[in-house]
């Protein structure tokens, strides 16, 4: 795990990261970096194999380009991996990044609200790269069900790239 920005509290500040960090577990690692700046560093892991969480902190102008950038570098050294990226959906440079994910094969996963005025927080997403197996198919079945509990006016989406489409040695 890989704490975002400098304005985040630091290690030790947060209690859920503190459960995260067991004194003498090897197989989690916390850290108060940027997580682009870190990414080329930690990957591939030793293993050859884990999850990459990215969660932006979209705050600056260019997140969406950053986070491409990282991904296809994310996604060079370690191809095996699986990403996981959230993302915020309120104007038109989310509906470019979701095109974007495209070269990744990407599942996506959406949720939104039906009434928010234009160029506020209608809707966000989480791309997963490298899905486990049968996760595109718990997600079918669980995404509905979480934006039917949610309450009125959410709305579920799921797209998945096509079987044929080859897979992201680096997209890009």
């Amino acid at each position: 795990m890989i704490a975002g920005d400098s304005n985040q509290r630091p290690v030790g500040a947060d209690p859920a990261i503190n459960e995260l960090q067991q004194p003498g577990d090897r197989a989690v690692e916390v850290r108060q970096a940027d997580g682009y700046k870190v990414l080329k560093a930690l990957l591939p892991p030793p293993e050859r194999r884990g999850l990459v969480l990215i969660d932006p902190p979209f705050e600056a102008a260019d997140e969406f380009e950053r986070l491409l950038r990282a991904l296809r570098q994310g996604v060079r050294r370690f191809a095996t991996g699986c990403y996981a990226l959230w993302y915020p959906i309120k104007d038109e440079a989310a509906a470019a990044f979701a095109r974007e994910l495209a070269a990744f094969r990407a599942l996506t996963l959406e949720l939104s609200l039906d009434g928010i005025e234009p160029g506020r927080l209608s809707a966000c997403g989480l791309a997963v790269i490298n899905p486990p197996w049968r996760f595109e198919e718990a997600m079918r079945e669980a995404l509905p069900w979480i934006a039917e509990h949610l309450g009125p006016g959410v709305r579920a989406a799921i797209c998945a790239p096509p079987a044929n489409a080859p897979a992201p040695a680096s997209a890009g």
